[in-house]
């Protein structure tokens, strides 16, 4: 599409005004996917937050979508979609197929519950990346977290800003989505971050430490794609050994936020060694951290 042409699509959807389209989509180098999730990121800071979302009216198509997936039905006849609703609906965006294309590999065939691995930390997800697009779809809906139903506003107001109203059309933009994850540091370090309330249990606040390794390693260390930040394996490697032989069981999400930043921070021993400052606004388990590194000889 022509420059001219994205403007106008952007305004149609955002009811901006013309210069903040240009900005939005100068700034994302003319791709309207990624100038729309800024905008609303940015400016409305989620749909909710969006003036007159009940005088919308929604496509057919993406109506029949919402009731194609909604399994609840309240007595006042609002319908919901659950968590076994978003695992069909997951299945029908053929989100396996479409990281085995983006990634020119094959996925190993296993069931989305597997792959959503929610409340199941025994299980070994196959592949990572499944379980990474699943999160960027979550926060593409406002999804906070899994135990969570979407209602018909929450799921079609979520697309219909994308432009979205067939599964084609979401297929298309969560590929983009996905190759954006790859690419863009600070899209890297928001889906991470949104990991953490998205997994936790009803009522609780902290992660259990089998279910943070394991995305841990699934954002950090897996080594079948780069991620677009540089993070020293072997210090992220022992971490996960401090993790295991200081026995912890839950982690906090400023423990989890911050351990990326250090990570980001030191790219190798040395530097851990000759800049780290304990006296800084770490979280006290990264001081214990430090000192488990120092006892082990590594710094």
């Amino acid at each position: 599409m022509e420059e001219d042409d994205l403007i106008k699509s952007f305004l149609e959807l955002t009811h901006c005004r013309n210069e903040i389209a240009k900005k939005y989509l100068t700034e994302n180098n003319w791709n309207i996917n990624y100038a729309l999730n800024d905008y609303y990121d940015k400016e409305l800071n989620s749909f909710v937050n969006e003036p007159n979302n009940q005088d919308k009216i929604y496509p057919a198509d993406l109506t029949d979508l919402f009731n194609r997936y909604s399994d609840q039905v309240c007595p006042d006849g609002t319908k919901w979609i659950t968590f076994e609703g978003m695992i069909k609906f997951i299945e029908e965006l053929e989100i396996s197929q479409q990281n085995s294309d983006n990634h020119n590999n094959t996925t190993t065939n296993i069931s989305t519950e597997e792959k959503l691995n929610i409340n199941r930390p025994e299980t070994e997800t196959e592949d990572a990346n499944n379980d990474i697009s699943i999160v960027i779809l979550a926060k593409l809906l406002s999804w906070k977290n899994m135990n969570d139903s979407l209602d018909y506003e929450q799921f079609c107001n979520s697309w219909f800003i994308q432009g979205c109203s067939t599964l084609k059309d979401m297929r298309l933009l969560l590929f983009d989505l996905n190759h954006k994850f790859y690419h863009d540091p600070m899209y890297f370090v928001e889906i991470y971050n949104y990991t953490f309330n998205l997994l936790l249990d009803v009522d609780s606040t902290q992660l259990d430490m089998t279910t943070a390794t394991e995305y841990w390693r699934q954002f950090l260390v897996t080594t079948r794609h780069k991620i677009p930040i540089n993070v020293n394996e072997e210090i992220c490697c022992m971490w996960f050994q401090f993790l295991k032989d200081t026995k912890k069981t839950f982690i906090t999400f400023d423990c989890w936020k911050m351990i990326l930043q250090f990570f980001q921070k030191y790219s190798n021993f040395q530097e851990l060694a000759s800049d780290y400052n304990e006296t800084a606004a770490w979280p006290y388990i990264i001081d214990e951290f430090y000192e488990y590194l120092k006892d082990h000889s590594k710094i």
